[in-house]
């Protein structure tokens, strides 16, 4: 019996000609901007094997990641759920380079899993990543070219920024054990306060850190006022205040050279287990409260493939975005023609395209839009009428 609708699994969607051509335009654009930056283009492969592709920082993908069997060889293969692990392979496998390389990419993804409030489980993934510099210049560069990507796609957007090693260095300092740790980054992930109320009270009365994460959950809101206020950590560790100063350095920046809104958060441990430092996103401004684009520093990637670099960079799933962006101006200049079997009208059309013009030829019976430009034989000429 047949179907009178086809349905896509949970997740996957079909884009219909409009929305197809809007998400490759803004491709486009976004694409262009990263050329304009110096960030030059790889297309990894969209399968490869799960040993590569899983590898490292890479691990926690794995519930996320489709896998078969490879015909040609037996060995386990998965299909990409984040293209960051590729391109870092690149960069410590094939370009081999110490130097700074600053490579952009993008490409479909997929997840095993759906989730509505993230989007497909097949995103357009697009991106730009900077290895071989560990200071806070290159990360002022991504951050940078991540605000250029919101202007690109027509958004106003407010900056969240926030920093894992805050932390990370304060859990050190207290001494907690791994199961201390994993129960605090699971608290501050739910920004359940309650709850971490009462984890200081059993993990830390004695402590002589205590009233450091008092304070910690605190110190979020307006970027200024978050790195003003941010005194009451400084002090405790060289490492803890080598991090605040490097939020106090990019929030000095950006707000001298950009508009937008900032907004810093020092409990803020998205991605724990993979950033190493700063950490970044871009939220509609008035929009919906998920992010359009994030990303951060994630040091020592490539360490798997032989080579360890410092690396931060940002992505966005250029298929979510497609709901917040306006539709592009339409500048393209159509004309219409009969089909007909015409040599010279074929080099005129081809003409026409050359031109920028879009030529939709009309078969036979059909009928050209009222007031629309076509071509018209004139003369033994074919002429725009």
């Amino acid at each position: 019996m047949q179907q009178s609708t086809w349905f896509t699994p949970e997740g996957l969607e079909d884009l219909l000609p409009s929305q197809a051509q809007k998400l490759e335009y803004y491709r486009r654009q976004l694409l262009d901007g990263f050329h304009l930056s110096g960030f030059e283009l790889v297309l990894p492969p969209i399968a490869e094997f799960t040993d590569a592709l899983l590898t490292g920082t890479a691990r926690h993908m794995a519930v996320d990641t489709c896998r078969f069997t490879d015909q040609e060889s037996g060995r386990m293969m998965g299909v990409r759920a984040d293209m960051t692990p590729q391109v870092a392979r690149i960069v410590s496998n094939r370009l081999k380079s110490q130097d700074i390389s600053k490579l952009c990419y993008v490409g479909e993804v997929l997840k095993t899993r759906n989730n509505k409030a993230k989007g497909s489980r097949s995103p357009l993934q697009i991106g730009a990543e900077i290895f071989g510099h560990d200071g806070i210049d290159s990360d002022i560069e991504i951050i940078e070219l991540m605000l250029e990507t919101m202007t690109r796609l027509g958004l106003e957007t407010k900056l969240s920024l926030g920093h894992v090693g805050v932390v990370d260095e304060l859990a050190a300092l207290a001494g907690l054990s791994k199961d201390q740790i994993k129960e605090l980054i699971d608290i501050l992930e739910r920004k359940a306060l309650p709850e971490y109320s009462d984890y200081i009270t059993e993990n830390l009365a004695d402590s002589d850190y205590k009233a450091a994460f008092e304070s910690l959950i605190t110190l979020c809101g307006d970027a200024q006022e978050v790195v003003t206020n941010s005194t009451s950590l400084q002090g405790l560790s060289s490492n803890l205040d080598k991090a605040l100063n490097h939020l106090a350095q990019m929030v000095e920046h950006l707000r001298a050279t950009h508009a937008c809104e900032i907004h810093l958060d020092l409990a803020d441990i998205r991605g724990y287990q993979y950033h190493t430092g700063i950490i970044f996103a871009t939220y509609a401004k008035n929009g919906p409260l998920y992010h359009i684009a994030k990303g951060g520093r994630y040091d020592d990637i490539g360490s798997e493939f032989g080579l360890a670099l410092p690396a931060t960079g940002f992505s966005l799933d250029l298929r979510m975005a497609l709901d917040l962006i306006e539709d592009p101006e339409q500048h393209e200049k159509v004309v219409y023609v009969r089909s007909v079997s015409d040599a010279d009208l074929a080099a005129k059309i081809a003409e026409l395209k050359a031109q920028g013009y879009q030529v939709i030829k009309v078969y036979a019976g059909g009928e050209i839009p009222a007031d629309a430009a076509q071509l018209q034989k004139n003369d033994n000429q074919w002429v725009l009428s």
